[in-house]
């Protein structure tokens, strides 16, 4: 019915925000990529753009998440997400949202 090359195309359009499986991402970045995308230029507005952020803001962002010091609306999704990361994963996000 479709070829394989339009199988990706039609998974992005009904998955919108959704990255495409990439071997590429690491394990600990495939929670981040459904709202951030793999690349970390989000396909949906409001949702912050993490591509070439500094490393050591993201660290500190998400230790923040982690620890509870940023607090209301999306900050409250980012806090679930955070609070199981250690800090090497945590190094991991941001370095490779940093290199995108």
């Amino acid at each position: 019915m479709f070829k394989s090359w339009h199988k990706p195309a039609l998974l992005a359009l009904l998955l919108p925000g959704a990255a495409l499986a990439d071997d590429a991402v690491p394990a600990v970045v495939s929670s981040c990529v459904s709202c951030h995308s793999a690349d970390g230029n989000p396909l949906v507005a409001g949702v912050p753009i993490l591509a070439g952020q500094r490393a050591d803001y993201l660290q500190s962002a998400l230790k923040a998440y982690r620890a509870g010091r940023r607090t209301g609306g999306p900050a409250d999704v980012m806090q679930a997400y955070a609070k199981p990361l250690s800090d090497s994963e945590i190094e991991e996000i941001a370095k490779w949202f940093s290199e995108n």
